[in-house]
């Protein structure tokens, strides 16, 4: 398997980043019952899975790149406060 980039890794951590949050405030705004027909936690869970996964093909690609930054600086720079 061809390894990504780490630029691509990068867009790709942000927007899972950006779909989690959009997911969070829905769940945040919506009554219990919509969460129940539709699996919206579970569908945040998956992204949570998917971005630990990335961390970790992120972390080693970035051992020989020093450039970018640490994996918990650079979601933190993406998450909104």
């Amino acid at each position: 398997m061809p390894e990504l980039s780490l630029s691509t890794l990068t867009v790709a951590i942000g927007s899972m980043i950006a779909d989690r949050e959009q997911l969070l405030a829905r769940i945040a705004s919506e009554p219990p019952e919509v969460d129940e027909a539709e699996p919206l936690s579970e569908a945040v869970m998956d992204i949570d899975r998917a971005l630990g996964e990335n961390a970790d093909v992120y972390e080693r690609q970035r051992q020989g790149n020093r450039t970018y930054p640490a994996y918990e600086t650079l979601i933190a720079g993406m998450q909104r406060a």
